[in-house]
């Protein structure tokens, strides 16, 4: 399955180029995902990550190795892994291509994402709720993004595309992101969020489903 995702950011592209190159922050940024404790990062080695799911009862922990290459040239890069659930017996391969480009407001940051799932969860990996999902993680990774950059400025974010996307935006639990007033280039960096919780795909899934019925009456 392919997905096309881009979200803008208010800060120059040299700022979010720079973020981009802390793999514990982008990491950290992402809601479920977390890097293994006691994991040392080294430059061009693989990424030790760990990524939880929850799908009604079925809790679901992935773990694998990804492997980040950047194109300082370009402003460009890709990300690519696999992770493993023994619970459940499924398995998660993909890669992520991602670009930074000049935009009015500060940064735009394109992604494309190639994935295939396999095993018991497979059967959750229709379409319709994969997009749905995958529009509420990077909405939230760029909010996130957005309040450990430094000197951002507030700009309104963009509506949601679909009547899925509004679903997913619901469906999973997360408190609101202020964007922070801006700071010294000399001050610290914000400290980081608390760990995420599991993703609730549950939660997703019958909101997609309640969102896809209205549509159709």
């Amino acid at each position: 399955m392919q997905l096309e995702q881009s979200f803008t950011l208010a800060a120059e592209p040299a700022r979010v180029w720079q973020a981009f190159h802390d793999v514990r922050l982008m990491v950290e940024c992402l809601p479920g995902a977390s890097i293994k404790p006691g994991a040392e990062l080294v430059d061009g080695a693989e990424i030790p990550l760990l990524f939880k799911v929850k799908l009604g009862p079925i809790a679901a922990g992935f773990a694998g190795q990804g492997q980040l290459a950047l194109d300082e040239a370009a402003q460009s890069g890709n990300f690519s892994g696999g992770a493993v659930d023994a619970k459940t017996n499924s398995r998660v391969k993909g890669q992520a291509s991602f670009a930074l480009l000049p935009d009015a407001v500060g940064t735009r940051v394109t992604l494309s994402v190639e994935f295939s799932i396999t095993g018991s969860l497979a059967q959750f990996s229709r379409e319709g709720i994969v997009r749905a999902l995958a529009e509420q993680l990077t909405r939230q990774f760029a909010d996130n993004l957005q309040a450990r950059l430094p000197q951002a400025v507030d700009v309104p974010r963009e509506a949601p595309q679909s009547a899925a996307s509004q679903a997913a935006q619901a469906s999973v639990a997360c408190a609101p992101t202020v964007f922070p007033a801006p700071v010294p280039p000399a001050a610290p960096r914000a400290a980081a969020p608390a760990p995420a919780a599991a993703i609730d795909l549950w939660s997703v899934l019958k909101l997609w489903f309640r969102g896809l019925f209205a549509r159709r009456g």
